[in-house]
């Protein structure tokens, strides 16, 4: 029987994340018994530039930003989040998402169900200068 976790959002058990971006803590997943959900705080360096463009096959995504701006590409679209917002991201859509570059960002991430699900699409370096070029000029 699983038995319940304690914790607080700003601790959990830290590690690097991929292309040394910054720091995720864990607090909740498989390691508590939790198949069902993963919950963690990923605290992205200013200088981070955006993550690899991927899709989770299975699991929903949902990303509660904390504190600072992220840029997040969803499905080709870029969209800059800032504390408070909440992006709900369905199985099967490509997304990459890191800071703005104005200062260190800090995401609670959701992973439903819980366990690895993360399918890196390659060659997505066009489709994120796209994104990035679209969101300049509409946003003139």
């Amino acid at each position: 029987m699983t038995s319940p976790k304690f914790t607080r959002i700003d601790t959990g058990t830290p590690k690097g994340m991929r292309l040394d971006r910054g720091v995720t803590h864990h607090l909740v997943g498989l390691d508590d018994g939790a198949s069902n959900v993963d919950l963690h705080t990923n605290v992205i360096n200013a200088d981070s530039g955006i993550g690899p463009y991927h899709y989770h096959a299975k699991a929903e995504n949902i990303y509660v930003v904390m504190s600072g701006t992220a840029e997040v590409i969803i499905d080709g679209v870029k969209y800059l989040f800032k504390a408070g917002d909440v992006a709900f991201i369905p199985p099967g859509v490509p997304h990459a998402a890191g800071s703005d570059g104005s200062g260190i960002t800090t995401v609670l991430e959701i992973y439903a169900p819980a366990g690895r699900d993360f399918e890196i699409i390659e060659d997505s370096a066009e489709i994120i200068a796209t994104a990035r070029a679209n969101y300049e000029k509409d946003n003139k």
